[in-house]
């Protein structure tokens, strides 16, 4: 009972964060959500079956499991996001308090607890919390005094098979171990990831060739799935910052950006160091904590970095599991006795204000929130007749969320962009919706897959035109087509 009463702040901090993560948690799957949903609600013999989805398979796996419980979007992202959201929060309480003291520890939990970035992604049916997880577990064992190699090893492991930008993290977690440790231990501990690791090698270089063909068939996909090499440099540590913000470069946003910067930057200044063996410490940081943490959070982000310019993957979501040391880096002038509380604090409040600011904004702007296609469905349910209705998507296969929501009764086309461009084919394939009184045609992604906008010509070839719109954030119009005469008894 001692115990638990020693750790109030933390059971306090995690509580916090565990409501705080639950408006929002039962909320509509979007894309890649329902896509997760949809490979892992299959038979577990066909878990594996995901190279279309370049990411490794542990997901897949947890979300499996959970669902022959429950397929409900809270109870799938509490197990594949919320949880590990919180673990994570746990475990840079701990390596804040293990590395300087508990104040550190407990000021970078509670700037983690109120990101909007982390909480957006402790509800993300992805695998971008899950990595977050293990790479805060294994940077947790790799300072305990007492190390134990096998238990680093399955840690890392279980974040490679979480995610592949995980690699970035491992590297100088390896670098420190040959530090602290040896190079029997490393070597050890690096042969035996390699090795239970290097069975799902074939299965990335397939994903990875399939990726490489979506971006040759669609070429605008890059720019969806990856930054400009001269921006993600500086938009990962500002999203980190301003988290589910729209950034604008616009003087409000650059202003704080400076006065979050330039108060870090003095804090530091003030740190007591010795900048001019600056490398050798950075490179040999074998017992300064601020070295090491340093180390774990720049060579991930510039490694992932260099690695873009040959397959373009960065994202700040997928860099996710740098959080931690982020914050950590923000906190710890505040265990130097050299450093005035007043600068100390400064960047711990311009963040905290920036956070809670934006989670506010999260709970309440539909702008900021994941594409609602659940009540998009209901919508249409309730305004066009099922059985009467063709819905048309420029997709190779039906919108993932379509599938996981569409009542079985609602017909769906899908036509992809290569039949798009077909005159003679695109015409014999709508010649269907002459059976249907009214056609919904999405804008979603069209500006990829349909770029010219051949789709509503070809429909208003055979006589329909268009009557309404729904219009949901983030998904867009989706366009109701009828021929004169059949329109609806109300306007839209």
């Amino acid at each position: 009972m001692k115990k638990l009463w020693q750790q109030r702040w933390l059971w306090l901090i995690v509580i916090f964060a565990f409501y705080l993560r639950l408006p929002l948690l039962t909320g509509s799957f979007w894309l890649d959500e329902a896509a997760q949903a949809l490979e892992s609600v299959r038979p577990f013999s066909q878990q594996l079956d995901i190279i279309p989805d370049f990411q490794p398979p542990l997901l897949h796996y947890v979300v499996h499991f959970a669902a022959q419980v429950s397929t409900t979007e809270w109870w799938l992202r509490l197990w594949g996001a919320l949880i590990p959201g919180l673990i994570t929060i746990w475990l840079t309480y701990e390596l804040g308090k293990k590395l300087f003291n508990e104040q550190v520890g407990v000021i970078s939990s509670l700037l983690l607890t109120t990101s909007s970035f982390h909480i957006f992604y402790s509800q993300e049916l992805r695998p971008y919390s899950l990595p977050a997880m293990w790479g805060a577990l294994s940077s947790w064992l790799l300072f305990q005094k007492k190390f134990t190699w096998w238990q680093f090893a399955l840690v890392s492991l279980a974040g490679l098979y979480s995610s592949y930008l995980y690699p970035f993290l491992l590297i100088p977690q390896l670098w420190l171990l040959w530090q602290k440790h040896g190079r029997a231990v490393t070597t050890k501990i690096t042969a035996v990831t390699v090795a239970l690791f290097a069975p799902w090698l074939p299965m990335f270089f397939q994903q990875l060739n399939a990726g490489q063909q979506v971006r040759v068939d669609l070429p605008g996909w890059e720019t969806v799935v990856s930054l400009p090499q001269a921006k993600v440099l500086f938009l990962v540590p500002m999203k980190f910052i301003f988290g589910v913000l729209n950034i604008e470069l616009n003087w409000a946003y650059l202003l704080l950006t400076m006065a979050v910067l330039a108060s870090l930057v003095l804090a530091w200044h003030k740190y007591p160091t010795k900048w001019q063996r600056f490398w050798q410490k950075f490179f040999k940081p074998k017992k300064d904590g601020r070295w090491q943490l340093l180390l774990l959070f720049i060579a991930p982000l510039v490694l992932s970095w260099l690695i873009s310019f040959v397959v373009p993957v960065v994202r700040p979501k997928r860099l996710l599991y740098l959080m931690p040391f982020f914050y950590l880096l923000a906190s710890l002038p505040l265990a130097s006795k050299q450093v005035p509380k007043k600068i100390a604090w400064l960047p711990i409040v311009l963040l905290l204000g920036v956070n809670l600011y934006g989670t506010s904004q999260y709970w309440s702007s539909p702008q900021l929130q994941r594409e609602n296609w659940r009540d998009l469905k209901q919508e249409m349910v309730e305004t066009l007749p099922q059985q009467e209705t063709l819905a048309i998507m420029v997709f190779d296969e039906p919108f993932a969320p379509w599938r996981w929501y569409q009542p079985e009764s609602v017909p769906t086309l899908a036509v992809s962009s290569s039949e798009l461009n077909e005159a003679n084919e695109i015409n014999a394939l709508l010649r269907v919706v002459n059976d249907y009184r009214y056609v919904l045609v999405f804008d979603y992604l069209r500006d990829l897959s349909d770029p010219n906008n051949l789709l509503e010509p070809a429909i208003e070839s055979f006589g329909f035109q268009g009557i309404g719109v729904f219009d949901y954030p983030n998904i867009g119009f989706v366009r109701i087509y009828s021929r004169p005469g059949n329109a609806l008894g109300y306007s839209l």
